[in-house]
Protein backbone atom coordinates (compact mmCIF):
# COMPACT_ATOMS: atom_id res chain seq x y z
CA UNK A 1 0.00 0.00 0.00
CA UNK A 2 1.44 3.56 -1.26
CA UNK A 3 1.30 6.35 2.00
CA UNK A 4 -0.42 9.27 1.49
CA UNK A 5 2.09 12.31 1.43
CA UNK A 6 0.96 15.57 2.07
CA UNK A 7 1.08 17.82 -1.48
CA UNK A 8 3.65 20.36 -0.13
CA UNK A 9 6.01 19.93 3.30
CA UNK A 10 6.52 23.14 4.43
CA UNK A 11 10.04 24.05 6.72
CA UNK A 12 8.40 25.21 9.49
CA UNK A 13 6.44 21.42 9.44
CA UNK A 14 9.72 19.92 10.08
CA UNK A 15 11.80 19.56 13.63
CA UNK A 16 15.64 19.62 13.34
CA UNK A 17 16.22 21.02 16.67
CA UNK A 18 17.96 17.31 17.64
CA UNK A 19 20.22 17.09 14.52
CA UNK A 20 21.35 20.36 14.64
CA UNK A 21 21.97 19.58 18.52
CA UNK A 22 23.72 16.44 16.93
CA UNK A 23 25.78 18.53 15.00
CA UNK A 24 26.96 20.84 17.07
CA UNK A 25 28.14 17.88 19.60
CA UNK A 26 30.20 16.71 16.63
CA UNK A 27 32.35 19.65 15.98
CA UNK A 28 35.16 20.83 17.86
CA UNK A 29 34.86 23.65 19.68
CA UNK A 30 36.68 26.50 18.47
CA UNK A 31 38.74 29.67 20.57
CA UNK A 32 35.79 31.52 19.16
CA UNK A 33 33.60 29.51 20.79
CA UNK A 34 35.32 29.93 23.82
CA UNK A 35 35.46 33.50 23.84
CA UNK A 36 31.99 34.12 23.08
CA UNK A 37 30.71 31.88 25.66
CA UNK A 38 32.90 33.35 28.39
CA UNK A 39 32.30 37.13 27.06
CA UNK A 40 35.78 37.84 26.24
CA UNK A 41 37.90 38.19 22.95
CA UNK A 42 40.41 35.76 21.32
CA UNK A 43 43.14 37.55 22.09
CA UNK A 44 42.31 37.22 25.68
CA UNK A 45 41.29 33.40 25.99
CA UNK A 46 44.78 32.97 24.33
CA UNK A 47 46.75 34.92 27.05
CA UNK A 48 44.59 32.54 29.85
CA UNK A 49 45.28 29.55 27.92
CA UNK A 50 49.60 30.21 27.55
CA UNK A 51 49.53 32.03 30.93
CA UNK A 52 51.02 35.25 29.31
CA UNK A 53 49.96 38.92 29.35
CA UNK A 54 47.73 40.52 31.96
CA UNK A 55 44.19 39.03 33.11
CA UNK A 56 42.13 39.15 36.21
CA UNK A 57 41.22 36.40 37.78
CA UNK A 58 37.23 36.27 37.09
CA UNK A 59 38.31 36.20 33.43
CA UNK A 60 40.38 33.19 33.69
CA UNK A 61 37.49 31.41 35.97
CA UNK A 62 35.41 32.71 32.96
CA UNK A 63 37.35 31.23 30.48
CA UNK A 64 38.35 27.87 32.42
CA UNK A 65 34.55 27.43 33.09
CA UNK A 66 33.74 27.72 29.39
CA UNK A 67 36.65 25.50 27.95
CA UNK A 68 35.32 22.80 30.36
CA UNK A 69 31.95 23.00 29.11
CA UNK A 70 32.62 23.07 25.80
CA UNK A 71 35.34 20.25 25.68
CA UNK A 72 37.58 22.83 24.00
CA UNK A 73 40.84 20.93 22.52
CA UNK A 74 44.13 23.06 22.05
CA UNK A 75 45.33 23.07 18.51
CA UNK A 76 48.75 21.78 19.36
CA UNK A 77 50.43 22.57 15.86
CA UNK A 78 48.95 26.10 16.25
CA UNK A 79 50.46 26.45 19.83
CA UNK A 80 54.27 24.94 18.17
CA UNK A 81 54.31 26.98 15.25
CA UNK A 82 53.59 30.05 17.66
CA UNK A 83 56.78 29.07 19.75
CA UNK A 84 58.77 28.31 16.92
CA UNK A 85 59.00 24.64 17.96
CA UNK A 86 58.25 21.32 17.29
CA UNK A 87 58.19 20.09 21.04
CA UNK A 88 59.59 16.88 19.68
CA UNK A 89 62.49 15.32 20.10
CA UNK A 90 64.06 12.04 18.13
CA UNK A 91 65.90 9.47 19.61
CA UNK A 92 68.34 7.99 16.29
CA UNK A 93 69.76 4.73 16.41
CA UNK A 94 72.91 4.60 14.69
CA UNK A 95 73.77 1.12 12.33
CA UNK A 96 71.86 -1.43 14.42
CA UNK A 97 69.56 -3.93 13.31
CA UNK A 98 67.89 -3.71 16.33
CA UNK A 99 67.15 -2.53 20.08
CA UNK A 100 69.15 -4.12 22.59
CA UNK A 101 68.04 -3.74 26.38
CA UNK A 102 70.32 -1.04 27.03
CA UNK A 103 68.82 1.26 24.58
CA UNK A 104 65.21 0.00 25.44
CA UNK A 105 66.45 1.40 28.83
CA UNK A 106 68.02 4.42 27.98
CA UNK A 107 65.14 5.17 25.31
CA UNK A 108 62.43 4.89 27.90
CA UNK A 109 64.70 6.79 30.56
CA UNK A 110 65.28 9.74 28.37
CA UNK A 111 61.14 9.84 26.60
CA UNK A 112 60.39 10.63 31.07
CA UNK A 113 62.56 12.99 30.89
CA UNK A 114 61.25 14.82 27.96
CA UNK A 115 57.75 13.69 28.96
CA UNK A 116 58.31 15.93 32.51
CA UNK A 117 59.31 18.83 29.96
CA UNK A 118 56.67 18.86 27.84
CA UNK A 119 58.59 17.14 24.87
CA UNK A 120 57.37 14.22 22.78
CA UNK A 121 60.08 11.61 21.93
CA UNK A 122 60.16 9.75 18.24
CA UNK A 123 62.58 6.70 17.38
CA UNK A 124 64.02 6.23 14.16
CA UNK A 125 66.76 3.96 12.83
CA UNK A 126 69.69 5.00 10.47
CA UNK A 127 72.49 3.25 8.50
CA UNK A 128 74.70 5.22 6.94
CA UNK A 129 78.26 4.77 5.34
CA UNK A 130 81.24 6.74 7.38
CA UNK A 131 82.61 7.55 4.04
CA UNK A 132 79.68 9.72 2.52
CA UNK A 133 80.72 13.37 2.20
CA UNK A 134 78.23 14.90 5.02
CA UNK A 135 76.33 16.77 2.82
CA UNK A 136 75.58 13.48 0.60
CA UNK A 137 73.87 11.96 3.16
CA UNK A 138 70.67 10.74 2.51
CA UNK A 139 69.56 11.97 6.06
CA UNK A 140 66.40 10.69 7.28
CA UNK A 141 63.08 12.53 6.83
CA UNK A 142 62.61 13.17 10.67
CA UNK A 143 65.59 15.00 10.65
CA UNK A 144 65.91 16.27 7.47
CA UNK A 145 62.75 18.23 6.90
CA UNK A 146 63.32 21.32 8.84
CA UNK A 147 61.04 21.78 12.07
CA UNK A 148 59.81 18.64 12.56
CA UNK A 149 61.85 17.89 15.24
CA UNK A 150 63.87 20.09 17.75
CA UNK A 151 66.70 18.19 18.49
CA UNK A 152 68.41 14.66 18.69
CA UNK A 153 70.21 12.15 20.74
CA UNK A 154 72.09 9.92 19.61
CA UNK A 155 72.74 6.25 20.41
CA UNK A 156 73.81 3.31 18.57
CA UNK A 157 77.22 3.18 16.48
CA UNK A 158 77.66 6.50 14.81
CA UNK A 159 80.85 8.52 12.65
CA UNK A 160 82.14 12.04 12.55
CA UNK A 161 80.52 12.31 9.01
CA UNK A 162 76.57 12.21 10.53
CA UNK A 163 77.76 14.84 13.48
CA UNK A 164 79.13 16.99 10.72
CA UNK A 165 75.57 16.71 8.55
CA UNK A 166 73.72 17.97 12.12
CA UNK A 167 76.01 20.78 12.30
CA UNK A 168 75.37 21.74 8.95
CA UNK A 169 71.64 21.92 9.26
CA UNK A 170 71.92 23.74 12.46
CA UNK A 171 69.95 20.91 14.38
CA UNK A 172 70.83 20.29 18.42
CA UNK A 173 72.20 16.49 19.26
CA UNK A 174 73.81 14.90 21.95
CA UNK A 175 75.67 11.38 21.22
CA UNK A 176 76.07 8.46 23.82
CA UNK A 177 80.08 8.73 22.86
CA UNK A 178 81.23 5.37 24.06
CA UNK A 179 80.25 3.61 20.46
CA UNK A 180 81.21 6.65 18.51
CA UNK A 181 83.98 6.29 15.66
CA UNK A 182 85.80 9.04 14.79
CA UNK A 183 88.25 12.39 15.90
CA UNK A 184 87.82 12.78 19.61
CA UNK A 185 87.53 16.53 19.39
CA UNK A 186 84.30 16.13 18.14
CA UNK A 187 82.69 14.31 21.72
CA UNK A 188 84.63 16.89 23.24
CA UNK A 189 81.25 18.47 23.74
CA UNK A 190 77.61 17.72 23.53
CA UNK A 191 78.56 13.74 24.27
CA UNK A 192 78.28 11.86 27.08
CA UNK A 193 80.47 8.81 27.80
CA UNK A 194 80.64 5.98 30.42
CA UNK A 195 84.39 5.00 32.01
CA UNK A 196 84.14 1.88 30.32
CA UNK A 197 88.25 2.05 30.73
CA UNK A 198 88.26 2.09 34.81
CA UNK A 199 85.12 -0.31 34.71
CA UNK A 200 87.29 -2.40 33.03
CA UNK A 201 90.19 -1.97 35.51
CA UNK A 202 88.06 -2.36 38.34
CA UNK A 203 86.61 -5.33 37.05
CA UNK A 204 90.22 -6.97 36.55
CA UNK A 205 90.89 -5.70 40.33
CA UNK A 206 88.35 -7.55 41.35
CA UNK A 207 89.40 -10.57 39.96
CA UNK A 208 92.74 -10.51 41.55
CA UNK A 209 91.05 -9.45 44.79
CA UNK A 210 89.63 -13.13 44.49
CA UNK A 211 93.15 -14.46 44.30
CA UNK A 212 92.91 -15.30 40.32
CA UNK A 213 96.14 -14.79 38.10
CA UNK A 214 95.14 -16.47 35.22
CA UNK A 215 92.69 -14.31 34.08
CA UNK A 216 91.51 -14.18 29.98
CA UNK A 217 90.21 -10.99 28.26
CA UNK A 218 87.78 -11.84 25.91
CA UNK A 219 86.53 -9.40 22.52
CA UNK A 220 88.19 -8.28 19.40
CA UNK A 221 90.08 -5.21 20.16
CA UNK A 222 89.76 -3.83 16.67
CA UNK A 223 86.63 -1.86 17.68
CA UNK A 224 87.41 0.96 19.98
CA UNK A 225 84.38 0.31 23.01
CA UNK A 226 86.47 -3.32 23.14
CA UNK A 227 90.07 -1.85 23.34
CA UNK A 228 89.10 0.91 25.68
CA UNK A 229 88.13 -1.97 27.90
CA UNK A 230 91.21 -4.34 27.11
CA UNK A 231 93.14 -1.22 28.24
CA UNK A 232 91.51 -1.07 31.60
CA UNK A 233 92.21 -4.88 32.09
CA UNK A 234 96.37 -4.97 31.18
CA UNK A 235 96.48 -1.96 33.06
CA UNK A 236 95.46 -3.24 36.46
CA UNK A 237 97.31 -6.87 35.31
CA UNK A 238 100.90 -4.47 34.75
CA UNK A 239 100.51 -3.00 38.04
CA UNK A 240 100.66 -6.32 39.53
CA UNK A 241 103.44 -8.36 37.23
CA UNK A 242 100.79 -10.85 35.51
CA UNK A 243 100.93 -12.11 31.99
CA UNK A 244 97.89 -11.31 30.07
CA UNK A 245 95.63 -13.92 28.58
CA UNK A 246 93.82 -12.63 25.57
CA UNK A 247 91.37 -14.01 23.02
CA UNK A 248 91.26 -10.54 21.18
CA UNK A 249 91.39 -11.64 17.57
CA UNK A 250 88.76 -10.17 14.27
CA UNK A 251 86.79 -13.42 13.80
CA UNK A 252 84.00 -11.77 12.01
CA UNK A 253 80.92 -13.23 14.15
CA UNK A 254 78.14 -11.92 16.40
CA UNK A 255 79.39 -11.39 19.81
CA UNK A 256 77.92 -14.74 21.62
CA UNK A 257 79.35 -16.53 18.68
CA UNK A 258 82.68 -14.34 19.91
CA UNK A 259 82.75 -16.04 23.41
CA UNK A 260 81.95 -19.65 22.13
CA UNK A 261 85.22 -19.64 20.12
CA UNK A 262 86.95 -17.79 22.54
CA UNK A 263 86.42 -19.88 25.06
CA UNK A 264 87.23 -23.18 22.82
CA UNK A 265 89.88 -21.77 22.37
CA UNK A 266 91.07 -20.62 25.97
CA UNK A 267 90.29 -24.41 27.27
CA UNK A 268 93.02 -25.69 24.74
CA UNK A 269 95.78 -24.08 26.82
CA UNK A 270 97.22 -26.95 29.36
CA UNK A 271 96.81 -24.17 31.67
CA UNK A 272 93.74 -22.85 30.73
CA UNK A 273 92.55 -19.45 33.00
CA UNK A 274 90.67 -19.38 36.32
CA UNK A 275 88.72 -16.43 35.28
CA UNK A 276 87.80 -15.07 31.96
CA UNK A 277 86.62 -11.07 31.39
CA UNK A 278 84.19 -10.59 28.53
CA UNK A 279 84.32 -7.59 27.41
CA UNK A 280 80.29 -7.28 27.19
CA UNK A 281 77.46 -9.38 28.60
CA UNK A 282 77.24 -10.90 25.01
CA UNK A 283 80.56 -12.71 24.39
CA UNK A 284 80.01 -13.28 28.02
CA UNK A 285 77.24 -15.54 27.07
CA UNK A 286 78.86 -17.46 24.62
CA UNK A 287 81.56 -18.07 26.88
CA UNK A 288 79.33 -19.34 29.53
CA UNK A 289 77.80 -21.88 26.52
CA UNK A 290 80.89 -23.52 25.64
CA UNK A 291 82.00 -23.77 29.71
CA UNK A 292 78.65 -25.28 30.43
CA UNK A 293 78.39 -27.76 27.31
CA UNK A 294 81.78 -28.81 28.04
CA UNK A 295 80.66 -29.82 31.88
CA UNK A 296 82.88 -26.76 33.61
CA UNK A 297 81.38 -25.54 36.57
CA UNK A 298 81.07 -21.66 36.99
CA UNK A 299 82.62 -20.06 39.48
CA UNK A 300 83.75 -23.57 40.89
CA UNK A 301 86.48 -24.30 37.88
CA UNK A 302 86.17 -20.86 35.57
CA UNK A 303 84.82 -17.52 37.23
CA UNK A 304 83.31 -15.43 34.77
CA UNK A 305 82.88 -11.17 34.71
CA UNK A 306 80.95 -9.67 31.67
CA UNK A 307 80.63 -5.52 31.28
CA UNK A 308 77.28 -3.99 30.42
CA UNK A 309 74.94 -5.35 32.73
CA UNK A 310 72.08 -6.09 30.08
CA UNK A 311 69.00 -7.47 31.25
CA UNK A 312 69.02 -9.78 28.13
CA UNK A 313 71.79 -12.15 30.21
CA UNK A 314 69.55 -12.30 33.79
CA UNK A 315 68.75 -15.53 32.95
CA UNK A 316 72.19 -17.19 32.88
CA UNK A 317 72.45 -19.14 36.20
CA UNK A 318 74.48 -18.63 37.87
CA UNK A 319 74.13 -15.07 37.66
CA UNK A 320 77.03 -13.13 36.29
CA UNK A 321 78.71 -10.79 37.73
CA UNK A 322 79.12 -7.51 35.36
CA UNK A 323 80.10 -4.15 35.64
CA UNK A 324 76.72 -1.81 35.18
CA UNK A 325 77.35 0.99 33.01
CA UNK A 326 73.59 2.90 34.49
CA UNK A 327 71.68 2.74 31.42
CA UNK A 328 68.92 4.31 33.02
CA UNK A 329 70.86 7.74 34.64
CA UNK A 330 72.32 7.78 30.98
CA UNK A 331 69.35 7.89 29.28
CA UNK A 332 67.76 10.80 31.52
CA UNK A 333 71.12 12.65 31.32
CA UNK A 334 71.48 12.57 27.37
CA UNK A 335 67.76 13.98 27.46
CA UNK A 336 68.58 16.48 29.92
CA UNK A 337 71.01 17.74 27.97
CA UNK A 338 69.69 18.07 25.21
CA UNK A 339 66.99 19.95 26.97
CA UNK A 340 69.81 22.43 28.60
CA UNK A 341 71.28 22.85 24.82
CA UNK A 342 67.95 23.68 23.53
CA UNK A 343 67.72 26.86 25.57
CA UNK A 344 70.71 28.28 23.99
CA UNK A 345 71.64 25.52 20.77
CA UNK A 346 74.86 27.94 19.67
CA UNK A 347 76.78 27.36 23.18
CA UNK A 348 78.17 23.64 23.22
CA UNK A 349 77.88 21.73 26.43
CA UNK A 350 81.04 20.36 27.83
CA UNK A 351 80.50 16.31 28.09
CA UNK A 352 80.19 14.60 30.40
CA UNK A 353 81.48 10.85 31.73
CA UNK A 354 79.74 8.30 34.17
CA UNK A 355 81.34 6.27 36.20
CA UNK A 356 80.63 2.42 35.74
CA UNK A 357 80.21 0.11 38.98
CA UNK A 358 80.47 -3.89 39.33
CA UNK A 359 77.90 -5.83 40.34
CA UNK A 360 78.78 -8.54 42.44
CA UNK A 361 76.72 -11.89 41.50
CA UNK A 362 77.49 -15.43 41.40
CA UNK A 363 79.71 -15.93 38.72
CA UNK A 364 83.04 -15.49 40.30
CA UNK A 365 84.46 -16.86 43.32
CA UNK A 366 88.26 -17.37 44.68
CA UNK A 367 89.89 -20.06 42.31
CA UNK A 368 90.23 -23.38 43.74
CA UNK A 369 93.27 -24.47 45.70
CA UNK A 370 94.38 -21.27 45.88
CA UNK A 371 94.23 -18.56 48.52
CA UNK A 372 93.60 -14.84 48.53
CA UNK A 373 96.64 -12.63 47.90
CA UNK A 374 97.18 -9.02 49.32
CA UNK A 375 97.91 -6.88 46.19
CA UNK A 376 99.81 -3.48 45.82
Amino acid sequence: MTPILPDTIRPHDLDFSGLLCKRNRMRAATIKDVAHRAGVSTATVSRVLNNSGYFDPETARAVNEAVKTLDYRRNVHWKRLSSNSSETICFLLGNRDALNSMQVKMLMAAERELTDAGFDLVFAPFRYSPNTAPERLQLPRLIAQQGTVDGVILAGLHYENFLDALSNINLPYVVLGNTYIGHQDKIKTDALVYDDITGAYEATKYLLRLGHRRIAFVGDTNLPWFGRRYEGYRRALGENNIEEIRATEDWGVGYIEYGKLAASELLRDANPPTAVFAANDEIAGGVWKTLANRGIRIPEEISLMGFGDREDFSILEPSLTTVTVFQEKIGAELAGMLLRKLQNPEVPLDSRTFPCQIVERNSCAAPRSQKKLVLA
